[in-house]
């Protein structure tokens, strides 16, 4: 059931319509259950929550849209039409706007006897085989936009994360506990054997995967704490005389999977996921707390006792995460020289890049000698960096731009709004932990955890405006479904 107001003021309880219920639920279903298949990575796979989430966009029509929706939903398509425009670009062997082949392809006709096509990309075709990660995002940021109107169903989306999460760390520490080469004692590990990958195959997506769960889970339960403060002179005994039993199960509950997420987090040993998620959780907990401190210098104090507590908490709990620290320092062997490498890609072909998903075909001819010749780069582990070499600055651009934007909006978000502060708080720190993230590795690249991020991002932009009173809204007009403020 939705409360609905009227535009006199009344309310009533009447539910929404069914297809919109029914979508709500598979969109949920979709966004929890992407990252079990082991992240979703393949072909398979993202191609079934496509079709799922095409149908829950079906499933949305019924509710009406405001302006600001409108207005992401239509930067959100200028950036689709921009990618469709650079992917033609880079697999026709007529493109548009007369781009030059790949000198590749000239080099190896003139090797071999048959006639290659020729085209702007080094793999021809392979920018649309590749598009997939890219589409599911795409349906996950636009049900999430319109559904995220509704602030029962932005708050469900953020409940089914965090459960989710939850779920996975529990069965990830039980059989990692009984079988640490196996993820779920059912796929067998190639590598991290000795660290918690599951339900991922690399244990950095994993670890900043638990850790936005475990930042979920937090800011329910400061929500939590923060509405039964005492305004004035707080302190813990006063805290607890206002908490009722219900109450104290609830943050029984949210300390529980917390505590859970943060554990698997740690167990994953990824230094960049461990590291970018408490200092997440550490702003995001100050910026819901901000008003209750004192407006000098309450901020800042607030950053230290949060810096505090992670550092205490890392001790605790992170001890492989440190000694890793320790002995390996703040960056891998040969990463900087892949990004050296990638940079070289980029100034060889920077508008349309390599062609989309072609890194691994393109790097070994940029290969450097100081580079261990153990293991397979398969990617830059810098997702932005990636991004500019296949696809080229403009699409890397104004990606990032709109990326910005978001952000921007968020904050916007988290300042004016007061209540249900937490569904925009979550997405900007989140959105923000996984774009800084993948400064560092490419976690943002596999689809399990790219689906969740996308969703909380649709969300948070779609509950970082204030409702209006403009008519053919369905949440600010003659009738509002689920009021915003």
């Amino acid at each position: 059931m939705t409360r609905l107001r009227s535009a006199s003021g009344s309310s009533e309880a009447t539910a929404l319509p069914w297809p919109v219920q029914w979508s709500s639920w598979l969109f949920c279903a979709v966004v929890a259950l992407a990252p079990l298949p082991l992240g979703s990575v393949g072909v398979v796979a993202p191609a079934i929550w496509s079709i799922l989430l095409g149908i829950a966009l079906l499933g949305v029509l019924p509710m009406r849209l405001r302006g600001s929706q409108l207005a992401i939903l239509a930067v959100a398509a200028l950036l689709t039409a921009l990618a469709m425009l650079m992917l033609h670009e880079q697999s026709a062997q007529r493109p548009w706007f007369g781009v030059a082949p790949n000198a590749l392809w000239a080099e190896a006709g003139k090797l071999l006897p048959a006639e290659l096509p020729r085209a702007a990309s080094i793999a021809t075709n392979l920018p649309f085989y590749s598009a997939g990660v890219g589409i599911v995002c795409l349906l996950s940021f636009a049900v999430a936009v319109v559904l995220g109107a509704d602030r029962t169903l932005a708050r469900g989306l953020l409940r089914a994360v965090a459960a989710a999460g939850l779920v996975y760390a529990i069965a990830g520490i039980v059989t990692f506990a009984i079988d640490p080469a196996r993820i779920y004692l059912l796929h067998e590990k190639q590598a991290h054997l000795e660290w918690l990958t599951s339900p991922f195959v690399n244990r950095n997506t994993a670890g900043i995967y638990y850790g936005c769960c475990a930042l979920i889970w937090l800011l329910f339960g400061c929500e939590l704490i923060e509405r039964h403060m005492p305004s004035r002179r707080a302190s813990l005994p006063r805290l607890l005389a206002r908490l009722d039993m219900p109450a104290r199960r609830r943050l029984a509950g949210d300390a529980f999977g917390w505590l859970t997420c943060l554990l698997a987090m740690f167990l994953t040993g990824s230094r960049g996921g461990v590291g970018i998620s408490l200092l997440a959780a550490v702003v995001a907990a100050a910026l819901l707390f901000r008003k209750r401190m004192p407006r000098r210098y309450g901020l800042i104090v607030a950053l230290g006792i949060g810096s505090l507590v992670a550092l205490a908490l890392l001790q605790l709990l992170g001890g492989g995460v440190g000694a890793r620290f320790s002995t390996m320092g703040l960056s891998d062997e040969g990463r900087f020289s892949t990004y050296r490498a990638t940079l070289r890609m980029i100034w060889d072909h920077p508008w349309l890049g390599n062609g989309f998903g072609s890194f691994e075909w393109v790097y070994p001819a940029y290969r450097t000698d100081d580079i261990s010749l153990r293991g397979t780069w398969n990617r830059a582990h810098n997702s932005w960096l990636e991004l500019a070499s296949d696809g080229g600055m403009l699409m890397a651009g104004a990606v990032m731009i709109a990326l910005l934007t978001a952000f921007g909006v968020l904050a916007h978000g988290v300042r004016t709004r007061r209540r249900d502060v937490i569904v925009p708080l979550v997405a900007l720190c989140a959105s923000a932990a996984g774009a800084l993230h993948s400064m560092i590795d490419f976690s943002l690249q596999i689809t399990g955890y790219a689906v969740v991020i996308a969703a909380l991002l649709g969300a948070g932009l779609s509950q970082s405006f204030r409702s209006g009173r403009g008519i053919g809204s369905n949440d600010d007009a003659g009738v509002t479904v689920g009021s915003a403020n």
